[in-house]
C-alpha cells in the first residue's frame, strides 16, 4: 500500500492531470504557460511551482531540509514538470537544487485493459526515480556546502535551472521524449576549468540509457574538461520502447 506522503503527492498530481494537469495543494503559485515541444513525438508541457509535502526516504538527501530544531521541512519551492498527456511529471526542487523524483500518475490499480503495465518495480511507490544520496555533483572539484538557487529560465521551450554549488556555476535543462517515457537531463558548468562528477543511485543508473560525454566508474560518471559545457544523460523511464520519430 502506499504511504500518506506518497498518496497525498500522487492525489495532488493526478488530479492536476484530470483538471489543468497541475493545480497546487497548499496556497497560490505561479506558473508558467504551457509550451508545445518540437523534440521526438510532440509534447505540450506544463511547468508548475508549488510546495509539496516531503516525499523523500533516504536520511543524506534529507539533510537538506532538516530545521535549526531538527524538524523536516516540505519541499516549499518545488518544480513540477509533465507532458499533459503523459504519464511521468517531474519535480525538481529548488531548496536542495536537484532532481528529487520522478512520479508515475497513472498507478498500476488506475491501468486498463491495453495499457503499457507499470514500470515502477516497487508496486506500492508510484516513484520512477526518487532522489538518495547528497547532489549529484557533490565531490567534484569546487563543491563545497550546499547548492545554492539563483533562478530558472526557458530556452527553447524548455526548463532550465541556474544554481552554484561551491565555485560551480550550474546549469540544469530537463525534458521530456519519447511520447512523454524518455526523461533527458542536461548539465553545463559555466566557464569550466576542471572536470566534474556527477553521481547517481543504483535505481537511477539501471533507467540511464546514454550520456553524450564521460566515462561511468560504478553509479559514477566522470566529464572531462573539454565535454564540461554539456553532458546529456538520457533515461528510460518506460519498460514500453518510445514510439518511433515520424520520417
Amino acid at each position: 500500500m502506499f504511504s500518506s506522503r506518497q498518496n497525498n503527492i500522487l492525489c495532488v498530481l493526478s488530479m492536476s492531470v484530470l483538471g489543468n494537469l497541475y493545480v497546487s495543494a497548499r496556497a497560490e503559485t505561479s506558473e508558467a504557460p504551457d509550451v508545445v515541444l518540437s523534440h521526438s513525438v510532440p509534447l505540450i508541457l506544463d511547468i508548475s511551482r508549488r510546495s509539496l509535502k516531503n516525499f523523500l526516504e533516504d536520511e543524506a538527501a534529507l539533510e537538506r531540509y532538516l530545521g535549526p530544531d531538527g524538524a523536516l521541512n516540505d519541499l516549499e519551492d518545488a518544480f513540477t514538470i509533465g507532458a499533459v498527456h503523459g504519464r511521468y511529471a517531474l519535480i525538481w526542487d529548488a531548496t536542495a537544487c536537484r532532481l528529487v523524483g520522478v512520479i508515475d500518475i497513472k498507478p498500476p490499480s488506475e491501468e486498463q485493459p491495453g495499457d503499457p503495465p507499470g514500470t515502477n518495480p516497487d508496486p506500492n511507490s508510484p516513484y520512477v526515480l526518487l532522489a538518495e544520496g547528497n547532489p549529484p555533483l557533490s565531490g567534484s572539484l569546487g563543491t563545497f556546502g550546499h547548492p545554492s538557487y539563483f533562478g530558472f529560465r526557458l530556452i527553447d521551450g524548455l526548463p532550465e535551472f541556474l544554481y552554484t554549488h561551491g565555485s560551480l556555476q550550474v546549469e540544469e535543462r530537463l525534458w521530456l521524449e519519447g511520447d512523454g517515457r524518455v526523461l533527458k537531463q542536461r548539465f553545463a558548468i559555466r566557464n569550466p576549468e576542471n572536470p566534474f562528477l556527477l553521481h547517481f543511485p543504483a535505481s537511477w543508473k539501471e533507467r540511464i540509457v546514454k550520456t553524450s560525454a564521460g566515462k561511468w566508474n560504478g553509479g559514477t560518471l566522470s566529464v572531462p574538461h573539454e565535454k564540461a559545457d554539456e553532458v546529456i544523460i538520457t533515461y528510460r523511464l518506460s519498460d514500453q520502447p518510445a514510439p518511433k520519430e515520424p520520417n
